[in-house]
C-alpha cells in the first residue's frame, strides 16, 4: 500500500511574509520553525550551473532528509527548476522518495548490499555497485523477477545509455573539477552550506536556504543570584529577563552551545546570548526587559554570521556545518516559501514529514 504524504498547503497568495508566520504556528502547534526559501534554492542551482559545461547535468544530492532540509519537497522542487537527477544515501530514502511520487533517476550512493537490489528494481533505483556480491545480488533479484524474453523492450538504446561520468561534489564543482563530465554532485552548497566559513565561498554568490525561528514560551524577571539551569552552570549577577524557547537538543540544537550561543531578537536585531544548560527541550536565553511573548527570534540565520548561522555554530562548537545541518530534527516544523516579489510570499507547503 502507498504511503500517503502528511504535509498540507497552509495558504497559497500575497498574504503578508508575518502573518503568515502567525498562522504557521497555529498550524503546527509549535513555537518554533524552520523557514526554508525555496526561491534561495532555485538561485543556488543556478549559480552552480554556471560553473558547468553546457552538457553537464546535476544530480541533486537529497540523503539525510536533504541534509535536514526536508528530502520530499526539495526534491519535487529540485525537479521542477529542472535538476536532471537525485541522489540519496541509503535505499530506503529512494524508496520514500518513490513513495511520495519522486519521478526520475535516483542514485544510492551508498554501498548496496546483495538482498537490497530486488528493492531497486521494484523502486527503479541506481544503485553503486563496488563488488561481485552486488552485481550478483542484482543478478538474482532479475531472477526472482521472473522476467520473459517478451517483457524485454526491444527499443532500448544501450549505446546512448553508456556510462556516465559524475566525480565533483561541490567543493570539486567550485574548483572546477569535473566541471565537463556528463554529470556533478552538489549537496552542501545547494543549500547554502560551505565547509567553513571563508570569504572564499561567500564570493560565489550562495547563501543559506534555511533559517529556525522560534517565539518564547514564558518569559521571568528573576533576581540577582538566581541559578539558571541543570547543573547552575549560570548564575544572574543582577536582576536579568529570562526567556524560555521550548526547543533543545532533541530538535538538533547543539548542547554545546550551552552558555555560548546567541539567538537574534527579529523587532530590533539584538543578539541575546543563551544562558544555562540547553536541554532536550528547552533552552534559556536572557533577553531586554521590554521582551513579549508574542516577539520572534532567529535561532539560525540564513547567512554567515559569525554568531549565528550554522557556519558560525559550527565554528564554535567545533563541529561540521553539515553535521549541524542534518541533525535538526524531524519534530521541527518546515515552512516552505518561494516569493514572487517583495511582498507576495507563497507559503508551499509544512511538513513535519520530511524524510
Amino acid at each position: 500500500m502507498e504511503e500517503k504524504s502528511i504535509y498540507r498547503r497552509v495558504t497559497h497568495g500575497s498574504e503578508p511574509y508575518n502573518y503568515l508566520k502567525e498562522r504557521m504556528i497555529s498550524e503546527v502547534r509549535r513555537t518554533v520553525y524552520i523557514h526554508i526559501n525555496l526561491d534561495q534554492l532555485t538561485h543556488n542551482i543556478n549559480v552552480l550551473r554556471s560553473m558547468l559545461q553546457p552538457k553537464t547535468g546535476i544530480i541533486g544530492v537529497v540523503k539525510a532528509g536533504a541534509y535536514g532540509h526536508g528530502s520530499v519537497i526539495i526534491s519535487h522542487h529540485l525537479k521542477s527548476i529542472g535538476v536532471e537527477r537525485l541522489a540519496v544515501g541509503i535505499v530506503d530514502e529512494g524508496i520514500h522518495l518513490r513513495k511520495h511520487h519522486v519521478k526520475g533517476p535516483i542514485h544510492v550512493l551508498g554501498n548496496i548490499q546483495s538482498w537490497e537490489m530486488h528493492d531497486c528494481l521494484r523502486y527503479n533505483l541506481i544503485p553503486n555497485v563496488s563488488d561481485e556480491t552486488a552485481i550478483l545480488g542484482m543478478v538474482d533479484a532479475l531472477n526472482n523477477l521472473k522476467t520473459s524474453k517478451g517483457d524485454v523492450d526491444g527499443n532500448i538504446d544501450y549505446e546512448s545509455l553508456g556510462i556516465k561520468r559524475h566525480a565533483a561534489n561541490s567543493n570539486g564543482i567550485s574548483r572546477g573539477f569535473g566541471t565537463d563530465l556528463d554529470f556533478v554532485r552538489p549537496g552542501s552548497y545547494m543549500y547554502g552550506l560551505p565547509p567553513d566559513n571563508s570569504d572564499e565561498f561567500k564570493a560565489f554568490g550562495i547563501s543559506p536556504i534555511a533559517r529556525m525561528v522560534a517565539y518564547p514560551t514564558l518569559i521571568k524577571r528573576v533576581p540577582k543570584d538566581t541559578n539558571i539551569g541543570y547543573s547552575s552552570s549560570y548564575k544572574t549577577d543582577k536582576e536579568e529577563n529570562i526567556a524560555v524557547f521550548s526547543f533543545g537538543y532533541a530538535d538538533g540544537y547543539c548542547r554545546n552551545l550551552t552558555n555560548k550561543g546567541f539567538v537574534i531578537r527579529e523587532k530590533t536585531g539584538e543578539r541575546c546570548p543563551v544562558i544555562g544548560r540547553v536541554c532536550m527541550d528547552a533552552i534559556t536565553v536572557r533577553v531586554p526587559e521590554d521582551t513579549t511573548l508574542s516577539e520572534s527570534f532567529t535561532i539560525i540565520s540564513a547567512d554567515y554570521d559569525p554568531l549565528t548561522s550554522l557556519t558560525g555554530i559550527a565554528d564554535t562548537v567545533g563541529g561540521l556545518v553539515f553535521e549541524l545541518a542534518a541533525n535538526l530534527s524531524k519534530r521541527l516544523p518546515r515552512l516552505y516559501t518561494t516569493r514572487e516579489n517583495h511582498w507576495n510570499t507563497s507559503v508551499r507547503a509544512l511538513s513535519q514529514n520530511i524524510y
